[in-house]
């Protein structure tokens, strides 16, 4: 998949962005240190470090989004396959699990998040799964419900953390309907049993 995504006019001019899904295996040593660049740059306050080479956190994931431009890669997104428990209903459900969104510090205004998460759209489209799954800070919530993500304010989280650490939290889960609807989604609690993206 490759679009080009050209700056609104009221911006300034920059230059414009090729977006690409890449599978983690068709990724060299010079792609991971260029999303480690992006990464470490985007995340600098958080206590996740990415060294030279190393382009994930935690759970690597199997599919890259990464937006281009001018050389740089200046937005990226993580995605992986796997299955969420919900311990409720004794079932598990499969999602596209996205992390590591991130957008360069020095474009961001630009309605790049918005495009990366069209492009990550398109991509869990690609994959055939049912839902996206994303966790995130409350105050970051409002972005991803414009871009057509619905909070699971009922649907406790457990999660294993980048440092190994379990985590419970409430109203972090973002869902995106992919091939079925919100309502096909199980009620009460959800384990993502595998370390986050």
């Amino acid at each position: 998949m490759r679009t080009t995504l050209l700056p609104r006019p009221e911006r300034t001019a920059e230059a414009p962005v090729t977006w690409t899904s890449r599978w983690e295996t068709a990724l060299d040593g010079p792609d991971h240190d260029a999303i480690s660049a992006l990464l470490a740059r985007s995340f600098s306050s958080s206590a996740t470090t990415f060294p030279r080479g190393r382009s994930w956190a935690g759970a690597r994931p199997e599919l890259r989004v990464l937006g281009v431009g001018d050389g740089e890669v200046v937005a990226h997104a993580g995605l992986a396959r796997r299955f969420l428990r919900a311990p409720d209903h004794d079932t598990s459900v499969l999602v596209g699990d996205v992390g590591l969104i991130a957008v360069h510090p020095g474009r961001q205004g630009q309605g790049l998040g918005a495009a990366l998460m069209d492009a990550v759209a398109t991509a869990l489209h690609g994959l055939d799964v049912p839902f996206g799954f994303l966790t995130c800070d409350p105050e970051l919530q409002a972005f991803y419900r414009r871009c057509g993500w619905t909070p699971l304010l009922d649907h406790p989280v457990r999660s294993i953390r980048v440092d190994h650490a379990l985590e419970d939290r409430r109203r972090n889960g973002m869902l995106l309907p992919v091939t079925r609807p919100v309502a096909d989604w199980p009620s009460g609690r959800i384990e993502r049993n595998g370390q986050e993206i």
